[in-house]
């Protein structure tokens, strides 16, 4: 309800801001969405919705074709698992029917928790990103290391994201508090202690039931 006042308040004070989103509230937001100075990063993981739902759970079931179409600055960000690898050259032809799209972020997912449960699908992008390496020439390297291929016309940046020297500042729902820039390790690793009225409370010790 407040995401306009936030933008216009740190816009107005020197800030860029740019949102990442899974694009479920972007058709109502999209004045709030255009106002950002810099881009908004939709996450397209499947085009399929028995694909979303092995992912996240539910299939998002956005607008993609109207909400390309109206964002000013729009980028797409797509984590390769085990369950979409397959279908990337299917996204990719995708968004190169939206030329505005800025480019296409190809990421692996981010671990160092969950190492054993997610390897097969850091496998999964390390052998599209071979592939991709062997079929195309290198179009550059990114300050971040990140490698940008063009497919289809489309700037495709694969980024790994094992590392980085950014962080935020995340507020989950149930009172966690992480300030690390990923946000499922930095939750996994400080819902130890989230914060009560009265002080914090170990999860490890039961939570008292809500009346």
């Amino acid at each position: 309800a407040h995401l306009g006042e936030l933008v216009d308040v740190l816009q107005a004070s020197g800030f860029r801001v740019g949102l990442r989103t899974n694009g479920i509230l972007a058709e109502e937001n999209i004045d709030v969405i255009n106002r950002c100075r810099l881009e908004t990063g939709y996450t397209i993981e499947s085009l399929r919705p028995e694909t979303n739902r092995k992912i996240i759970g539910r299939h998002p079931n956005v607008a993609w074709s109207r909400v390309l179409t109206a964002t000013e600055r729009p980028r797409v960000q797509t984590v390769i698992t085990r369950h979409n690898v397959d279908e990337f050259d299917e996204i990719v032809s995708y968004v190169s029917g939206y030329p505005k799209v800025a480019y296409l972020q190809v990421r692996r997912v981010s671990t160092d928790t969950r190492l054993e449960k997610l390897r097969p699908d850091i496998d999964a992008y390390e052998r599209l990103y071979a592939a991709t390496a062997e079929r195309y020439p290198l179009n550059r390297r990114l300050w971040t290391d990140a490698e940008e291929y063009i497919i289809c016309g489309v700037p495709c940046v694969f980024w790994r994201t094992v590392r980085t020297s950014i962080n935020s500042f995340n507020y989950f729902t149930d009172g966690t508090v992480s300030t690390e820039y990923f946000v499922v390790e930095g939750y996994l690793k400080n819902r130890c202690v989230a914060p009560t009225p009265s002080g914090v409370l170990p999860a490890t010790q039961p939570r008292p039931e809500s009346p």
